[in-house]
């Protein structure tokens, strides 16, 4: 009967024991579950940021593309501005040179206009040097008859004085004689 008692007591020990690892291993068993569908959880979780890392990479890959895009053309508009700035140079400096060209044609224009007036002018002259040639050649040509109209009055007057002389002395003579 003590064995009796000690192996009931033994069992119920047992029975304890059984019971509490029954227990135990139930809520191992539900641990497990619950770390199963962690486990899942995490490993969806897992996939999709490895997703997200994979589309941010490329993202991030096309960020770069954008970034490198995007410095070309600041590149080319630096470029640009440059360009434009030495064009908007030229174009002040031929603005200047079409000033100067109009004030050369307007100052063309008034030599032209001078030049026409002094060619207006020049022909009077001609008009009043050839008039001046045709009286100074009549005047040559009276002054030629009248030189030619002395001598001949010069000629006639040495003749009458050559005859008074010759009569002068032949009326001296006369007088001597008488």
């Amino acid at each position: 009967s003590a064995i009796s008692k000690h192996w009931e007591a033994e069992l119920a020990t047992l029975k304890g024991n059984n019971a509490k690892l029954t227990a135990a291993l139930l809520e191992s068993t539900a641990n497990v579950k619950q770390w199963k569908q962690q486990l899942a959880a995490y490993q969806e979780e897992a996939e999709r940021l490895h997703k997200r890392v994979t589309e941010l990479e490329c993202v991030s890959s096309q960020a770069n593309a954008v970034h490198t895009h995007k410095t070309e053309l600041n590149q080319t508009i630096q470029e640009l501005e440059e360009t434009l700035k030495v064009k908007e140079e030229e174009i002040e400096r031929l603005k200047q040179e079409i000033d100067n060209a109009r004030e050369l044609q307007e100052q063309r224009d008034s030599l032209t206009q001078k030049l026409q007036e002094v060619e207006i002018r020049n022909k009077d002259l001609e008009g009043q040097l050839s008039d001046l040639e045709q009286r100074l050649e009549k005047s040559q040509n009276e002054q030629e008859a009248f030189r030619n109209n002395l001598k001949t009055l010069l000629e006639i007057l040495d003749g009458k004085i050559f005859e008074l002389t010759e009569l002068r002395d032949n009326l001296a003579k006369l007088l001597e004689c008488s």
